[in-house]
């Protein structure tokens, strides 16, 4: 299908889901609940379908480019759409109207479409090993025994045959390690920075629900935030940092 018929199903598509949604508002406040379950069914369907069309619009407009990585690192994510629940009125009835939403591009899938991006064509596996690594140091700052980590990790063959040198994941080489990772994507002249390594280690683990337990990124996620390292160091934005803060006046 052509960019202009991929338009128009966009706009079919939204027009369908937005029709959908009303019914599902009348079905649902007035409790005829097994309409608003099959409309919301629907919803999903024809949701999935706008997604999947605007991701494949996304990866097509990547791999005209002659270099489908360092373009899709600058774009980042498409926008798709989706729906949201608010509660109006006195008696706090649940509205649902249509929304945009942003998807993070997915590189992996982006490499299977593309037959291959990045500088090296491994970088997945690259991304994997530091992964593991930087659980299995976790692992050590948690008092935990990394072979356990290293026994049960799963990950590919390739990555685990990458060698990233030795104490790849102490202070003073981690950043070099990470510019292994940014190298394989990118290729040369794109450098990382402490900052990169700072944001890294904030966010590649978190605190599970259960008490005492830290979950570590899987690998999908930790590709997802390598992306961020590449874009920031692509256009040269600046972290930001979101917290509490006082009242004014």
């Amino acid at each position: 299908m052509t960019r202009e018929g991929n338009i128009a199903k966009l706009a079919q598509l939204k027009s369908e889901v937005e029709g959908i949604v009303k019914t599902y508002n009348d079905a649902i406040q007035n409790g005829r609940f097994e309409e608003s379950t099959k409309a919301d069914g629907a919803m999903a369907e024809k949701i999935n379908e706008y997604t999947a069309t605007v991701r494949d619009m996304c990866f097509e407009d990547c791999k005209a480019t002659d270099d489908p990585m360092l373009t899709a690192v600058k774009t980042l994510s498409y926008v798709t759409i989706g729906v949201k629940d608010e509660k109006m009125g006195d008696d706090k009835v649940p509205v649902r109207t249509v929304v945009d939403k942003e998807r993070a591009i997915d590189l992996l899938k982006l490499d299977k479409y593309c037959g291959g991006i990045g500088h090296d064509k491994e970088w997945m596996h690259v991304a994997q090993k530091m992964n593991f690594l930087l659980t299995c140091q976790k692992a050590r700052d948690l008092g935990l025994d990394p072979q356990k980590v290293n026994d049960s990790y799963a990950m590919s063959e390739i990555a685990r045959q990458f060698e990233m040198g030795k104490n790849p994941t102490s202070k003073t080489n981690m950043l070099r390690t990470l510019q292994m990772v940014v190298t394989a994507m990118l290729g040369d002249g794109y450098k990382a920075t402490s900052h990169d390594v700072n944001f890294l280690l904030s966010v590649y683990s978190r605190k599970n629900r259960k008490a005492l337990v830290v979950s570590c990124a899987n690998h999908r996620s930790f590709r997802g935030y390598i992306a961020e390292v590449c874009h920031r160091i692509v256009t040269g934005k600046e972290y930001e940092l979101e917290y509490k803060t006082k009242r004014e006046g």
